[in-house]
């Protein structure tokens, strides 16, 4: 009997990308989930350029909860968003100075300013938890590919939840993302991806390339 589609998909996906994959290198628990909230609607070099000034004159989740809003917000302007991102990192700092980090996703996003995805890449890079994390790059990625139906990203989190084991969740998560910015970008490069022999939008999408 055939390999379904997205099963040879995904064997093609562990053969090309074989090494973990991580956007975000920082390993301190506390500073990867504040930088994990920089990088919304911003780049991830952005996001770490703004976590490192941040850092560098509150190095902790105590001194980052003490300090003044606008202080945090001249510190991480870089990152963008800054007045709506710079209250949000004063209060879960707060949080966890007295609390520590919560232990499961739940948990995480019952905290300010920590949605879906950020709570969702703390899980998968930080606790080792299995986790789908469904932003720009791994909706489009993934509804190209046929895993998906929608391009809202919460029901992505959930059809790729249904549709997959849970054990693979976090390696398309990562091998996915990596696939939309090396080739399936919003005008994808079809003719060099390794996928496109069997890609189910390869031959409408080559058009664009």
């Amino acid at each position: 009997m055939d390999k379904p589609v997205n099963a040879i998909i995904v064997e093609k996906l562990r053969f090309f990308y074989p090494e973990r994959i991580r956007f975000i290198k920082e390993e301190d628990p506390y500073r990867f989930l504040i930088t994990v909230m920089l990088s919304a609607s911003t780049t991830d070099r952005q996001a770490e350029n703004a976590a490192s000034s941040l850092f560098s004159v509150y190095p902790d989740a105590k001194s980052v909860g003490e300090a003044e809003v606008s202080s945090i917000e001249s510190l991480i302007r870089s990152a963008g968003l800054s007045k709506t991102k710079a209250p949000r990192i004063k209060d879960v700092s707060r949080y966890i100075a007295s609390n520590g980090i919560p232990d499961n996703i739940e948990k995480l996003q019952a905290l300010p300013g920590i949605g879906e995805k950020t709570a969702a890449c703390y899980a998968l890079d930080i606790l080792g938890q299995d986790a789908v994390i469904a932003d720009t790059h791994f909706v489009r990625t993934s509804k190209r590919l046929g895993f998906i139906d929608t391009s809202d990203r919460i029901k992505a989190a959930r059809e790729i939840r249904e549709r997959f084991p849970e054990n693979e969740w976090g390696f398309l998560s990562m091998a996915v993302n990596k696939l939309g910015r090396d080739f399936c970008h919003p005008r994808p490069d079809c003719k060099q991806c390794f996928l496109s022999s069997i890609c189910p939008s390869s031959e409408v999408l080559s058009g664009e390339s």
